[in-house]
């Protein structure tokens, strides 16, 4: 199911990048879109179906947390389609979409089986822990589209600045749109970013010892940065490339810190001292962000 929704939004993009140099039909306009929906579902399958192995949210390896922040993109894109008709703003989250879902699936070890692991019961003990790392990582997601927007931005910028109108450049946005965009999805994501980290300081309170120094600083730098990037922007002393800059660098490191959010390990014995906790349950799943 993620292998085909990872075609249907290179379709997607196949058919945007053709429809801005080949055909002109009203009717084709809908294609790239009609892809990206049907991809949208194909992808909800999948994670729907692994979710019912893991016994939650599908969040426990790699593979997941990046397939579930690439379906945090395509859903916020999809919302957001009702409200701001970016032009290939589709086409550029489809191809996110694509190299990033396929690129997940290629090696085997981004997709440990820890389902299968001897006395696994659930993938989150809490149901707070799942409402925190769920939230936490759709806010990834929307960060993720607030990327593909600056790179929008930054494309059209330097079109305008070389006054090389390629015909891709021709079907952009207006570069005020994009800007202003942008700057609504770095709100709506900072939302969700706190949110997320007031419900997992909720749990944090009453078991600090599921939560890893590293993963609580970076958790909290990557909370910073990205409110402080707000207020820069709001008050504008930081805009236009650099702006979309920071956004994108910033992207960068929230995705570079999935691999030091994962829970502090314990032995069984204390993990079992813990109600709602199966002894031979791994230990570093209980609290997955």
């Amino acid at each position: 199911m993620l292998w085909c929704a990872g075609a249907l939004y290179g379709l997607s993009l196949f058919l945007g990048m053709l429809k801005t140099s080949a055909l002109k039909a009203r009717l084709w306009s809908y294609f790239p879109l009609l892809a990206i929906a049907v991809g949208f579902f194909f992808q909800t399958r999948g994670l729907y179906l692994r979710g019912m192995e893991a016994h939650g949210c599908p969040l426990g390896n790699t593979m997941e947390r990046i397939q579930f922040i690439l379906w945090s993109l395509i859903l916020a894109f999809l919302i957001l389609r009702l409200v701001w008709k970016l032009n290939l703003l589709g086409s550029f989250c489809a191809g996110l979409a694509f190299i990033g879902g396929w690129a997940s699936l290629s090696f085997p070890s981004l997709d440990a089986p820890y389902w299968k692991a001897p006395g696994f019961d659930r993938l989150f003990a809490d149901p707070w822990i799942e409402l925190h790392a769920s939230i936490a990582v759709f806010s990834y997601g929307l960060f993720s589209l607030l990327a593909v927007v600056s790179a929008m931005y930054l494309f059209q910028r330097k079109s305008l600045l070389s006054r090389k109108y390629g015909k891709l450049a021709s079907f952009l946005p207006p570069i005020h749109d994009l800007e202003h965009a942008a700057f609504r999805l770095l709100l709506v994501g900072v939302v969700f970013l706190t949110l997320s980290i007031v419900v997992g300081g909720m749990h944090w309170t009453r078991h600090p010892e599921f939560v890893t120094s590293a993963k609580l600083a970076v958790t909290i730098l990557l909370w910073v940065g990205y409110c402080i990037l707000f207020f820069l922007r709001l008050a504008n002393r930081l805009y236009g490339s650099k702006f979309a800059k920071a956004c994108l660098a910033l992207f960068v490191v929230a995705l570079a810190s999935l691999s030091l959010v994962s829970s502090k390990k314990k032995k069984a014995s204390e993990v079992s001292d813990h109600p709602g906790r199966t002894a031979l349950s791994p230990p570093s799943l209980q609290g997955e962000k």
